[in-house]
């Protein structure tokens, strides 16, 4: 999965959702390409580092809980598509939405 995959794949589903991007080099686990979200009182962040690795970040604010936070590994690659579906079903359950996405097929 690559940041610009993700991005495209979700701006059509998070209307509701400001989407911004940064870039960070020689993170720790390589570069970092990073996609921020907000909306619907969630705070989002997804790391996408050069190395392979993926992190998974959400804050609900209402509740003021961190209610998904997800580290993989490259060799965790099996587990990416269950992370971005637990995801987009976090972002979209206040619009009354069940989605699966098809990141990889």
């Amino acid at each position: 999965m690559q940041v610009d995959q993700f991005c495209d794949e979700i701006k059509s589903l998070l209307g509701d959702f400001m989407l911004e991007r940064s870039s960070f080099a020689n993170g720790e686990f390589g570069d970092l390409e990073r996609v921020e979200l907000e909306g619907l009182n969630k705070l989002v962040t997804v790391d996408f580092w050069s190395k392979g690795w993926i992190a998974i970040d959400v804050y609900d604010c209402p509740s003021e809980q961190q209610i998904m936070n997800v580290l993989l590994s490259p060799e965790e690659v099996g587990f990416v598509s269950e992370a971005f579906d637990r995801l987009m079903n976090i972002l979209v359950a206040s619009k009354g939405k069940i989605i699966h996405l098809n990141l990889f097929g």
